[in-house]
């Protein structure tokens, strides 16, 4: 998005910042900077800061390019700064960050972009006249990093008053940090993990949205660092303990009408949209939960949505839709999704996989109303109800064979992900949890 010269200028006059850091989010899912200094924004807002191709063909376990891609030591691609983007760092005020959008030479969007993926998806949804908001459920850990290893900041279980007070001074300087960018948080929660808690933000338009799930990961964990701590969003630390997920909440929208609902029912295009989602579950697994350790958190019978089933005011559902007390629901809810994801790209794959439904004309079947792991090998083959991959090779593997999906990447990133991700699952899938934990703690 372009701006004026003196837009920018007056914003870096007003906050007072020294450098502005211009980011990006890679294939492995890790938010990536630099940091370039205030009084030359003007210039790089035009033209970009050069960066190698390979910077989007590294994994998140190491600095390494992945071999064989077309992408990597040769050639150089530009980050264009979003200035709608731009927000103060709290922690470190002479800091200000913006989101960025990588260009070829000419100024055309580079095929292995993430954010042109969601602003293509965005703009097949604005042809149809419609419209999405989103929403981000955000769960994380507060740990001490000791010389026996991590250990539990507090003991309290879900909904502790308790826990709240024990993790009130972080959580209230997390909260106040995220309000100073911008960012309006709804709810503070003590979620049922050892150690963990629950910010929700409020819900918009999904490239503002990506940019912000960027924001809150980052905030977390300096926010964390500042009070001797580890904030992480790894979604899962300990066995056997609650994981941590970025549930998404996602709603369709024309002409300022949310679709959602038609009386006390799902409405027709958002029912539509919901089949497209669920129908490409599997494949979709791999972009909203990309990362090895994300499938130790997704398991039977604990709130994760390890089945590829929708229903009512069902958590054990990987498709939920809640229930209002009056009227009818307002948006659904996306549960096999969690932090390691490169948002930009999770959201570009729910769009895509939602107007597949609609223009496809998808009917739901049948809502589940219970947990699926409870039921029996027979009773869930009875009912059509399948597990979600178990593995991020599983889920790579449904990715590679989903022809709707690759196109919402299109061809040089989907190779460019499949490598990557594939890479990760090499190297990490074989490790023990507390080897992956420790590659990975402060990855995301």
């Amino acid at each position: 998005m372009n701006h004026s010269p003196n837009e920018l200028a007056d914003r870096i006059q007003e906050t007072g910042v020294q450098y502005v850091r211009i980011g990006w989010v890679d294939n492995g899912g890790a938010y990536r900077a630099q940091a370039v200094r205030a009084n030359r924004m003007c210039d790089v807002e035009a033209s970009g800061i050069g960066l190698a191709s390979g910077v989007q063909a590294v994994p998140v376990h190491e600095d390494v390019g992945v071999a064989s891609l077309p992408i990597g030591p040769v050639g150089q691609v530009w980050l264009v700064p979003d200035l709608q983007s731009f927000r103060q760092l709290p922690w470190e005020p002479a800091h200000a960050a913006v989101m960025g959008s990588f260009v070829t030479q000419s100024g055309s969007p580079w095929p292995y972009c993430p954010r042109s993926a969601l602003a293509r998806q965005l703009g097949r949804l604005d042809a149809l006249g419609l419209a999405m908001e989103v929403a981000f459920e955000h769960e994380f850990m507060l740990l001490r990093d000791t010389e026996a290893g991590l250990e539990h900041f507090e003991l309290s279980h879900y909904g502790s008053v308790h826990g709240l007070d024990a993790g009130g001074p972080v959580l209230d300087a997390i909260a106040g940090n995220l309000e100073m960018q911008g960012i309006p948080v709804e709810t503070m929660l003590k979620e049922a993990g050892l150690s963990q808690f629950e910010l929700v933000t409020t819900h918009g338009p999904p490239l503002c949205i990506a940019d912000r799930f960027v924001a809150v990961r980052e905030t977390i964990a300096a926010t964390a660092m500042h009070h001797d701590l580890i904030g992480t969003c790894l979604p899962l630390v300990f066995a056997e303990e609650a994981g941590n997920g970025w549930h998404m909440h996602f709603s369709l929208w024309h002409d300022g009408e949310n679709l959602t609902s038609d009386g006390s029912s799902l409405g027709q295009q958002s029912s539509a949209f919901l089949a497209g989602v669920l129908h490409h579950l599997p494949a979709l697994c791999a972009l909203t939960a990309p990362s090895t350790n994300s499938y130790r958190r997704i398991r039977p019978s604990t709130w994760s949505g390890a089945y590829r089933v929708w229903g009512h005011d069902n958590k054990e559902a990987a498709l939920r839709v809640p229930s209002m007390r009056s009227g009818g629901p307002t948006n659904i809810e996306l549960k096999v999704a969690d932090a390691s994801a490169n948002p930009y790209l999770s959201l570009a794959g729910l769009i895509g996989a939602g107007l597949d439904g609609i223009q496809r004309h998808l009917t739901l079947p049948e809502p589940i109303a219970c947990d699926a792991g409870r039921l029996s090998e027979e009773q869930r083959s009875v009912e059509g109800i399948e597990l979600l991959p178990g593995t991020l090779s599983e889920a790579l593997a449904n990715l590679q064979q989903d022809q709707v999906l690759l196109d919402v990447l299109g061809d040089g990133l989907a190779e460019a992900y499949l490598r990557v991700k594939a890479a990760e699952a090499s190297h990490l899938e074989s490790k023990s949890l507390d080897d992956e934990v420790a590659a990975l703690i402060t990855a995301y």
